[in-house]
């Protein structure tokens, strides 16, 4: 059976996202990284997995009817983080809605016998990746303290979810889904 892989976030409109891109360019410009290059800037609520070609319908046609009535959400982007030694993040501030969105895509994910919803049990930390996959230690700690004192302060209204697709090298937007702005 033919599977490909997916995953489930939250982007920010078009002109932060550009802004989150510049920073990504400054990485790979200054230390030659691109690891966050593979997928536009998003904050996971589902992190990779793997679904039958033949359930892809069916498993955007149920993710839709959970989303039905979920309103848009207003995120705070705050500072830069990092899941040390690999991952430099922008922070998004605490949010119980974003929390609940979460954990109903992780209920729905179960019925489709996906369970990696808190990978490793590390539980839901929301941010937006701006260096990881091919950052090695010394090339982190360069860029941990370039951006340690750095101030990145962002709003935007999160109104739609993308499921994105791995096409063999990269992530493309497969499906996006619009909230219900009422």
């Amino acid at each position: 059976m033919e599977k490909s892989m997916f995953f489930i976030g939250i982007g920010p409109p078009h002109p932060l996202e550009k802004k989150i891109q510049r920073i990504k360019e400054e990485f790979r410009q200054k230390h030659g990284i691109e690891g966050a290059f593979r997928s536009k800037a998003h904050i996971t609520l589902q992190m990779p997995f793997n679904l039958s070609v033949n359930s892809e319908k069916d498993f955007i046609h149920e993710l839709k009817k959970i989303l039905i009535k979920q309103k848009p959400i207003e995120l705070k982007l705050n500072d830069f983080g990092k899941f040390e030694p690999r991952v430099i993040f922008i922070k998004v501030d605490e949010n119980e809605e974003l929390d609940l969105l979460q954990k109903s895509v992780e209920r729905f994910m179960k019925r489709f016998q996906v369970f990696n919803g808190t990978h490793k049990n590390n539980g839901f930390t929301p941010h937006i990746t701006v260096a990881f996959r091919d950052l090695k230690k010394p090339t982190f700690h360069k860029i941990w303290d370039d951006v340690k004192n750095r101030t990145f302060k962002e709003n935007f209204l999160a109104d739609s979810i993308t499921v994105f697709k791995h096409n063999g090298k990269s992530w493309d937007v497969f499906e996006e889904i619009k909230l219900d702005p009422q």
